[in-house]
């Protein structure tokens, strides 16, 4: 008995080899495939653009609602560059509940917004008041 388990082992384990074979060889090709890089790497920042207007405001913080109602968190500091349209210089203080903004900075994992630029827009969106005359 003890021979005829020997003789058959070669055998058994050139089945398995053609049996396990197009397996391996697909392995082999899949791994082979270029993959696409992520578009942000887990846990860094996306940059981030929006436009809407604050309905609440907070220190350092702020809530925005966009026109397609979408509500967006946005956390800012002493580094963020606040200025109007216009390119005058603003600050904090002019940030006021139903004002118009445009923010740019980078989307974190919570989805919080965290503002490198804040853009006081007139009030009506983007286009400035008419001139009087």
């Amino acid at each position: 008995m003890e021979l005829r388990i020997r003789h058959c082992w070669p055998a058994m384990a050139a089945w398995f080899v053609l049996l396990a074979w197009p397996a391996l060889a697909g392995a082999t090709r899949a791994s082979a495939q270029p993959r696409r890089a992520p578009l942000a790497a887990q846990g860094e920042p996306m940059n981030f653009t929006l436009q809407g207007k604050i309905s609440k405001l907070e220190t350092a913080r702020f809530v925005v609602s966009t026109e397609e109602n979408i509500i967006f968190h946005v956390r800012y500091n002493d580094k963020t560059e606040i200025k109007h349209q216009d390119g005058t210089v603003a600050s904090a203080k002019d940030l006021h509940v139903g004002t118009q903004v445009k923010v740019e900075g980078d989307l974190t994992e919570s989805g919080e917004i965290v503002a490198k630029k804040i853009e006081i827009q007139p009030e009506g969106g983007s286009k400035p008041p008419p001139r009087e005359r």
